[in-house]
């Protein structure tokens, strides 16, 4: 005889999206922030990134890969920043040379 009183024990808790989201545009972005045209579309995934990673720490599951998504995004924010202000610098190099 078994005992039905006992339940069956849980399967973990379903992934949350929003966070593998989060995750995934943080990765891809980081990997596609260096080239140059391309950049812009790098810098577009991280931001919206890191929006779904900050919503997405708000639910139960899948804290961890919410704030991997949140790093990921943030590291490719400070790239593009870093490229841009470079990317700035030489273009006042040049224009107090040519003048």
């Amino acid at each position: 005889m078994t005992d039905q009183s006992q339940t069956a024990p849980r399967g973990p808790e379903p992934a949350n999206g929003m966070a593998i989201a989060s995750l995934v545009l943080g990765i891809v972005s980081v990997l596609i922030v260096w080239i140059p045209i391309v950049g812009i579309l790098g810098t577009l995934m991280a931001l919206i990134g890191l929006v779904l990673g900050i919503l997405a720490l708000r639910g139960a599951s899948g804290r961890g890969l919410a704030i991997g998504g949140i790093v990921c995004s943030g590291v490719s924010l400070v790239i593009t920043a870093i490229y841009m202000l470079g990317f700035l610098a030489i273009i006042g190099a040049a224009a107090a040379n040519a003048g």
